[in-house]
């Protein structure tokens, strides 16, 4: 089967959209002022274990700060028609001022994030999308 990277980002958006719901399950949506992003990484080769690892520690920070809400937190990884890697998240943040107002040490990590991430078919090497959870009953 064929697919462009617009059905592989949708794909993605669906399964996580998936394991959001089963998240919510038990938690309630997050409410106004808060700002929940779907995120997909396009690593490049071979630094597939370092954003994994860097994703952690930036999870570990954002929660050590009080930036985000403990769920939804979704992490998958997969490989598009091409064999290459990458990675989605989906998390909200309490505020949806911070990550435009972001501290200098997130800033740092993203910067990190970022260099183990390649532009990939016109999309930047971290996409970053605002998305609303629904509560599907």
């Amino acid at each position: 089967m064929i697919c462009n990277d617009r059905a592989m980002t949708f794909t993605a958006l669906m399964i996580s959209a998936c394991f959001l719901t089963i998240g919510l399950a038990a938690a309630q949506l997050p409410g106004p002022g808060t700002e929940t992003v779907h995120i997909v990484a396009h690593v490049k080769a071979g630094h597939e274990a370092e954003y994994a690892k860097l994703s952690g520690e930036a999870w570990a920070l954002y929660k050590r700060l009080g930036l985000v809400l403990d769920k939804p937190h979704v992490v998958l990884r997969g490989t598009d028609e091409k064999g290459r890697a990458y990675f989605v998240e989906v998390f909200t943040w309490k505020s949806s001022d911070i990550p435009d107002h972001a501290p200098a040490a997130v800033k740092a990590i993203w910067q990190q994030l970022e260099n183990v991430c390649e532009v990939r078919d016109g999309r930047p090497g971290i996409d970053f999308s605002e998305v609303t959870t629904l509560q599907l009953d």
